[in-house]
């Protein structure tokens, strides 16, 4: 039987507790309301700290014509950050045995041009490749028609790399629609249906996807973009142009679930988990995530489209996983995420 001594030692750990997270509510109010105004911020904050939920608010509306409130299951486009998931599935596909990252490139787009020779996945992963960024008018079929990934590749094929690969390091999306290419080839599958069956699925992930921008997806929030003071919906952009790059919506507990795998080995084998999280030179890239090591370890990655920001930070030696996503594409989530760990660090 329990001593009544350590029932008293634990309900008063558990009342520390509970004070610590209210502290920490207060001052993310404090914060989003006066250094990050409610006006340029909405969206849903949430931070854990070994498998704990320190704090998970909303702010602001999902939906301003209808006053519907952001909410822990408000699915947001996290643009970016879906890198991570692209090279998530390159590595699955590297655990099973269907490639290798230093294959080159050439092996699996055999329209690859000349100049590609020596370009291997891993660089593709790392962006060392060289390839060419896309802007708007190089999309030759328009901003509001469905692409394939094999139309995506063709948009910057022919054009001249900016250095050959793995001399210099720039960051590109190019590099990540390839990757879809070759995770579709491979697994003989859409980029959106592996993700579903070998992540999202496995991982209880029921509120994330990447869909068409013609899908109805539930509790999915509105992208908003400022013109001076004045707020408006997004420009309308098929989602399609971005796959492997950017495009998967999910909410702020799904990407807790994400990271809880990231954390040892089961979705992806311990040597793809290194190779993920390790700074590749000349870059301070992994497979989908910046790494830094100073002042302390930090894995993370930023994404914006329009509408949507979304800002991801993992800190492996204390544990703590935070995550700001935002239906605004000027809220300063990389600016939260960073106050609220300097606040959690105590720094």
């Amino acid at each position: 039987m329990r001593s009544k001594w350590f029932l008293a030692l634990l309900g008063t750990l558990s009342f520390a507790a509970l004070s610590w997270c209210q502290d920490l509510s207060e001052w993310t109010d404090s914060y989003v309301k006066g250094v990050a105004p409610a006006k340029h911020f909405r969206g849903t904050i949430v931070a854990e700290r070994n498998g704990q939920v320190l704090i998970e608010k909303s702010y602001g509306m999902a939906f301003e014509e209808w006053q519907i409130p952001d909410s822990p299951e408000t699915r947001f486009e996290i643009a970016s950050l879906s890198k991570q998931f692209t090279a998530a599935a390159i590595l699955q596909l590297a655990d099973r045995g269907k490639l290798n990252v230093e294959d080159p490139v050439s092996k699996y787009y055999p329209e690859s041009p000349s100049s590609w020779k020596g370009m291997t996945i891993h660089h593709l992963l790392t962006h060392t490749s060289g390839l060419p960024e896309n802007e708007w008018e190089n999309f030759y079929k328009g901003k509001c028609t469905p692409y394939t990934t094999d139309e995506q590749v063709k948009t910057f094929r022919d054009r001249p790399l900016g250095f050959p690969p793995g001399t210099s390091w720039q960051y590109r999306n190019t590099e990540y629609y390839l990757l879809a290419f070759i995770i579709e080839k491979l697994s003989g599958e859409s980029y959106a249906t592996y993700l579903a069956h070998h992540i999202f699925e496995p991982l209880k992930m029921a509120h994330s996807g990447f869909a068409t921008m013609a899908a109805i997806v539930p509790q999915m929030a509105e992208g908003y973009t400022r013109e001076g003071d004045t707020l408006r919906h997004r420009e309308y952009f098929d989602r399609s142009m971005e796959t492997g790059a950017g495009g998967i919506y999910t909410t702020a507990e799904d990407l807790l679930r994400w990271n809880k795998a990231l954390d040892s080995p089961g979705l992806l084998s311990a040597h793809a988990l290194e190779l993920m999280f390790t700074a590749h030179p000349p870059g301070n890239y992994g497979y989908g995530w910046f790494v830094e090591t100073s002042p302390r370890r930090k894995i993370y990655h930023e994404g914006g489209d329009p509408g949507f920001v979304a800002f991801e930070a993992r800190y492996p030696d204390q544990h703590v996983v935070i995550v700001v996503l935002a239906n605004e594409d000027d809220s300063p989530v990389r600016d939260i995420a960073g106050a609220m760990a300097k606040h959690l660090f105590g720094d």
